[in-house]
């Protein structure tokens, strides 16, 4: 059985996976949407980055939240 993911949930993800990663972002928001969760996050340069991560297992969130941020380094 799959647990109910929240926006507390993923807002968590999001800063671990920027944390762990030593990662150069701040996490602006995280809403939930049709098509999964629109993530928004700021640079240290100021530029604001914005994607959609699929709703899921915390496993493949955390993995596609992290190749996104990489991706944007």
């Amino acid at each position: 059985m799959q647990m109910n993911t929240t926006e507390v949930d993923v807002d968590a993800l999001v800063r671990d996976v920027i944390l762990h990663h030593g990662l150069p972002f701040t996490v602006l928001s995280v809403i939930e949407s049709p098509a999964g969760w629109n993530i928004q996050v700021r640079a240290v340069t100021g530029q604001r980055v914005s994607f959609v991560v699929p709703n899921g297992r915390s496993l493949a969130m955390r993995v596609a939240i992290q190749q996104r941020l990489e991706a944007e380094v």
